[in-house]
């Protein structure tokens, strides 16, 4: 049986302190080296806007600062605490005004396309 993996904020601490104004971080904990059936992890951004199209359904979770998510021209904005689901073949941009911190989770098979975002 596989044990549960903890995963430490403090091992990534320092990419978010030293984010400059335009920067992300990615970190993907959950991936197909650790779990079969899901992937995920925690992203630090800093005033930016990064647009993509979304080829599968995602799970945001805002734990610090404001986020926003942007759909077909409409603003989604997330706070601490709050979370959505954005379901695949949209074309979004995250976007923040200033730091935040976000939690994403997504099916394990669209791993590689967040990998190539990193």
């Amino acid at each position: 049986m596989t044990k549960p993996t903890v995963f430490k904020r403090a091992d990534i601490q320092h990419r978010k302190d030293g984010l400059e104004d335009g920067g992300t971080y990615i970190k993907p904990l959950v991936t197909v080296k650790n779990c079969e059936s899901m992937a995920g992890g925690v992203n630090f951004l800093k005033k930016v806007s990064i647009p993509w199209d979304l080829t599968c359904d995602e799970i945001i979770y805002c734990h610090e600062g404001n986020f926003r998510l942007m759909c077909d021209g409409e603003a989604y904005e997330l706070g601490p605490g709050d979370m959505m689901l954005v379901p695949k073949d949209n074309h979004i941009c995250y976007e923040t005004d200033d730091e935040c911190t976000i939690f994403y989770a997504r099916s394990e098979e669209h791993t590689s396309e967040l990998q190539s975002r990193v």
